[in-house]
């Protein structure tokens, strides 16, 4: 979730051809320092998606997200109307993105009515934002589309990222990476510091990464050698992110613990798990910050509208046990039947085609709008 990478590729195609479809496009601020933009299409069919976009990094300039444009090409000349916005603050603002996004309804009602249905939608981070909008207000919602979403929640997301950086201190004891598990130095480069030396260690060592990705707390998305490379490294990089995107904004300093876990896996030697666990640094988190952690967000699965969730076989930055995670949830909860979930094979985060992005939201219309429920 380091970049949003949503058709980004796309655009270079498209552009800003949504607005020839546009009746009107209004842009402006909402909260503190927040951007928005408002699309009502022509021949707008009165049905509104509301859209939440994915983690940037909180150096990064406040900016509208680029990748909304590709939902406004696709749908706007099928009728429907689009908002989105930034938030007020970048890194894991989840909180934020609730607030900003959930304003956008009521700046939309007023310019332009109440719609007639709304859908919500996100990618990466913005799924889970768009989770949280459902499940805290699913009678303003008509249906969902999450797309490569952290839908597992937000502690599950970093305590994947910090057992890995964990378990690489313990394989890897040459290679001194800056900061440790539950801390880094402000300012990093993390291409520098983090990614080009733990690569290197990766290429020199392979079985360290293996034994990784082989244990239960670190499902390593991987297919051959270069992906297993990519995929610890945004890893690694994602937790040293963490500590200046996220630590400051919590209540406590430290969101990791692992004081209670055991390392495990049933691929390797009990020998070389019990030196494993015998070696790793062990961390206690706040309670504070963990709970800070859970509200911002952990999904219950009370999920009472339609969704499509459309997701990689292989993402580097949201690995896939967070849609196995959020489908136990909903299945636990009795709401399975509401859930259709989409998994494209390819390796990597958000890289959908516009065929695949259009397809899950056409379907998820029929579902909520004629019954017509769609295939997994």
């Amino acid at each position: 979730m380091r970049k949003r990478t949503l058709g980004l590729l796309l655009l270079l195609v498209l552009g800003f051809a949504s607005r020839t479809f546009a009746d009107e496009v209004i842009e402006g601020r909402l909260g503190p320092g927040a951007l928005y933009r408002l699309v009502r299409p022509t021949n707008w069919n009165g049905s509104l998606l509301l859209y939440a976009h994915g983690y940037v990094p909180a150096a990064a300039p406040v900016a509208l997200p680029a990748e909304a444009d590709l939902f406004v090409a696709l749908f706007g000349p099928r009728g429907y109307a689009i908002a989105f916005s930034s938030y007020s603050e970048n890194g894991w603002a989840v909180k934020d993105g609730v607030q900003r996004t959930r304003q956008l309804l009521d700046i939309f009602a007023g310019r332009f009515g109440a719609p007639s249905r709304i859908y919500v939608g996100g990618a990466s981070m913005g799924g889970l934002i768009a989770i949280k909008l459902l499940e805290d207000q699913p009678d303003l919602f008509a249906g969902a589309l999450a797309a490569c979403a952290a839908s597992g929640g937000t502690r599950p997301q970093y305590d994947y990222m910090a057992n890995t950086r964990a378990l690489f201190d313990v394989l890897y004891p040459n290679v001194v990476l800056p900061g440790d598990a539950g801390s880094a130095p402000p300012g990093l480069d993390l291409t520098t510091a983090i990614v080009v030396p733990a690569a290197g260690a990766i290429l020199g060592n392979p079985t360290g990464a293996l034994t990784i990705a082989s244990i239960t707390q670190t499902p390593i998305p991987f297919s051959n050698p270069a992906q297993l490379v990519e995929s610890i490294t945004t890893a690694l990089a994602g937790n040293a992110a963490a500590a200046n995107d996220l630590v400051p904004n919590l209540p406590g300093s430290l969101y990791f613990d692992n004081t209670d876990i055991t390392y495990s896996s049933p691929l390797l030697p009990p020998a070389v798990l019990a030196g494993i666990n015998a070696s790793v640094d062990r961390f206690t988190a706040s309670r504070s910050a963990l709970n800070y952690l859970d509200h911002y967000y952990q999904p219950t699965g009370d999920l009472r509208i339609p969704m499509v969730m459309l997701s990689m076989s292989l993402d580097p930055v949201v690995p896939g046990f967070h849609r196995l995670a959020y489908r136990n949830l909903v299945n636990a909860a009795g709401n399975g039947d509401r859930l259709v979930q989409r998994t494209v094979s390819r390796y990597g985060h958000c890289t959908f085609t516009p065929t695949e992005i259009a397809t899950a939201f056409l379907d998820l219309v029929a579902w909520v709008e004629f019954g017509v429920k769609p295939l997994p």
